[in-house]
């Protein structure tokens, strides 16, 4: 048995005009998120525009969040960065709020990098924040680090780690690598990083999903995975699954992170939505963008296949 499992959103953060993190309409959003039947969130990821803010921008949202009564024990942040004394920062101040886990980047500036620069990057953080029995999720997302977390790297941190290392999160899309990752670290709780993979993956094996697309079709894939037991007594449970794949496709038709911002401006009807950090660009009037349009038919569909209870 995995010792983390479920479907976490990948949360985006909204921001204000002055590029701060907007506190009031980032907590109604992740009470949002948490309704729609996730396990928890994973916030300040990629989704959630992470890099673009700093340690004291991060930990101050966080306080926000949790002096607002969200649970700690839902939050998976993400504290990677390329400058390890921050890391070591965001992770004891994670720790010390007992969140869940943390979602940790490998360094993501130097490329070509060896697996042994890699190994003592991870080592240095876990060691320094010394805690015995704190979770950590590796993030494999070589298109975006240009580090790939292979199998060596993987088997070296969980023999020095094996109380500290319970998972990884893997965005490389390659579900064959995500497949063997599975069957070869029985043990390790694979998070799919893809929403159109979660189901093939989790019937693999898999412990869940930490997705970007459940922003917006989270309760659809929870209803998915949560039903798999049950997926011969569904009528043309196909659909579900191909209609997450339809949402997921549409958001990747432009910068994800604009698109699923500009569709809660919509929906919402709430412009505070549609802005991003730089150097990410707002959509241009996005009421009448046909990625937007076609986003909010195939959410409709979501609402009549899932009905609200």
């Amino acid at each position: 048995m995995h010792k983390i499992n479920g479907i976490y959103s990948a949360a985006l953060t909204p921001i204000n005009d002055d590029l701060s993190i907007n506190k009031n309409l980032y907590l109604e959003h992740c009470q949002y998120l948490m309704k729609q039947g996730h396990d928890g969130l994973a916030i300040f990821g990629t989704t959630g525009e992470a890099n673009s803010f700093s340690i004291k921008e991060k930990c101050d949202a966080i306080d926000f969040l949790l002096s607002n009564n969200l649970d700690s024990n839902l939050l998976i942040p993400g504290t990677g960065s390329s400058s390890i004394e921050d890391a070591i920062q965001l992770k004891k101040f994670a720790e010390k709020n007992k969140s869940r886990a943390v979602l940790i980047l490998p360094p993501f500036y130097y490329k070509n990098v060896s697996d042994e620069g890699i190994i003592n990057y991870f080592r240095k953080i876990i060691e320094t924040v010394g805690s015995s029995d704190f979770h950590y999720l590796l993030y494999n997302i070589p298109q975006t680090t240009s580090v790939v977390l292979n199998f060596n790297i993987i088997e070296t941190l969980l023999k020095l780690y094996p109380n500290n290392i319970v998972g990884i999160k893997d965005s490389s899309g390659n579900i064959d690598s995500m497949l063997k990752t599975v069957k070869y670290f029985q043990d390790l709780a694979l998070f799919c990083g893809h929403d159109s993979l979660a189901l093939k993956i989790y019937k693999r094996g898999g412990a869940g999903a930490i997705t970007a697309g459940t922003n917006i079709a989270g309760r659809l894939l929870c209803f998915i995975i949560n039903n798999i037991n049950k997926e011969k007594e569904i009528e043309d449970f196909n659909s579900y699954q191909a209609l997450l794949e339809k949402i997921r496709e549409t958001i990747t038709l432009e910068e994800p992170i604009s698109v699923m911002k500009a569709y809660f401006s919509i929906i919402n009807n709430n412009p505070d939505w549609n802005k991003v950090m730089p150097p990410l660009k707002s959509l241009d009037n996005p009421s009448n963008n046909k990625t937007i349009i076609r986003l909010i038919e195939l959410t409709n569909k979501m609402d009549e296949l899932i009905p609200s209870s």
